[in-house]
């Protein structure tokens, strides 16, 4: 907002306007959240932004967009929206305050699936670095060789999701895989490569051991410490659902009753029901926020459909492969085993992001009752 910009013409002029209007921005917020966190009210530094820029767009004639704000005016800001923040019972400020906090959940969603990355890849990061880093002193160290087969095994053990030595069964799994796709005589040949050709190997190398225990998984023979992560991402999403859709439904009814209050109270010549319709308002807010995760989660439901029809097919694909046989092709198997891996690993991404939107619905439950509502049952049942 422009006029809240050119606040920055108190502190200073000329080079440094753009710093300076970020930090008239600031100090108008600020004061904000002190002044209503003085008076026991708790607001977040968006809120106070935002209602800021409302108080700015309510009032132009307080607050021309081509006006450059003198202290008088930032204080007269800062009044009206700490006024209008520390409104009690207000379903028009619970509106607002909904809004800011769906629109803050939302990008936190996009921060979980972030973080969780970045969670992975530390936890990776120090093996991959210490691997990569290996050399051999002379070629045929033994215990050189022995000690990098190891920092291999803990990669993949730590990047199965498991504790080292906390599952031995897994553990065993894991090595006895590991010992038939990459057998200790692939070790010199391996040092030899470039850090990010080394990197590169042991991400499809850890897919391959992972696409053989869910195999050995699916014909009973394995899969030791593996959850069904499918049936987990389908049951968080339809869940969610069966809970998104029955509040939808009686939010839905809700407004219904409020329409038909407001509408049998102007047949009658009453007064304009103000407070009627800012509850009205609210609760429409609430349902299109409602609908807004109810459409979010329905194509995160058909996406983990649709994930595991496509494992359910691969597994069927490796299974005719590998048939009765002893032995196939790895030219023909590891790239299924890789696909199956890739495959698995989408639904824990899947699960993440379910949990942050589970963390959104959380937020958006807060203002299910944060006013106390007026309709009453008798206005109701006079309105049929």
């Amino acid at each position: 907002v422009r006029c809240v910009v050119c606040v920055c013409s108190i502190h200073s002029a000329g080079g440094g306007i753009a710093t300076a209007a970020m930090d008239a921005i600031r100090r108008i917020v600020s004061e904000i959240i002190f002044m209503c966190r003085s008076r026991g009210v708790q607001v977040s530094d968006t809120l106070g932004a935002f209602m800021a820029r409302a108080i700015v767009l309510e009032n132009a004639e307080l607050f021309p967009l081509d006006k450059e704000l003198n202290e008088s005016d930032v204080q007269e800001l800062i009044r009206l929206a700490t006024e209008r923040l520390l409104d009690r019972d207000s379903p028009s400020l619970e509106t607002v305050k909904m809004q800011v906090a769906f629109d803050s959940a939302r990008v936190l969603e996009t921060e979980a699936f972030a973080r969780s990355r970045a969670d992975k890849d530390a936890s990776e990061g120090v093996l991959v670095g210490e691997i990569c880093a290996a050399r051999l002193r002379p070629p045929d160290d033994v215990e050189a060789l022995t000690n990098l087969y190891r920092k291999i095994f803990n990669f993949l053990v730590v990047r199965a999701g498991i504790a080292p030595g906390s599952n031995r069964a897994a553990e065993r799994e894991i090595a006895a895989a590991l010992e038939s796709v990459f057998p200790r005589i692939g070790l010199k040949a391996f040092t030899g490569l470039s850090g990010d050709d080394k990197a590169a190997q042991l991400v499809e190398l850890a897919n391959i051991v992972l696409g053989i225990r869910l195999f050995n998984r699916h014909i009973g023979k394995g899969g030791v410490a593996m959850s069904d992560r499918p049936g987990e991402a389908a049951n968080m999403a339809y869940g969610l659902l069966a809970q998104v859709g029955k509040e939808l439904a009686a939010a839905h009814t809700l407004c219904e009753q409020y329409s038909g209050v407001i509408a049998h109270k102007y047949r009658g010549g009453a007064a304009r029901p103000v407070r009627l319709q800012e509850e009205l308002t609210n609760r429409r807010q609430y349902v299109a926020l409602l609908t807004q995760t109810d459409e979010g989660l329905k194509q995160a439901a058909e996406h983990i459909d649709q994930l595991t029809h496509m494992l359910l097919q691969e597994m069927e694909a490796v299974q005719d492969l590998v048939g009765a046989r002893t032995s196939v092709p790895k030219e023909q198997v590891y790239p299924r085993f890789d696909t199956l891996a890739k495959l698995w690993l989408s639904f824990d991404e899947e699960i993440v992001l379910l949990e942050a939107r589970k963390a959104t619905l959380a937020a958006l439950h807060q203002f299910r009752d944060s006013y106390t509502p007026t309709l009453s049952p008798a206005d109701v049942v006079a309105s049929h």
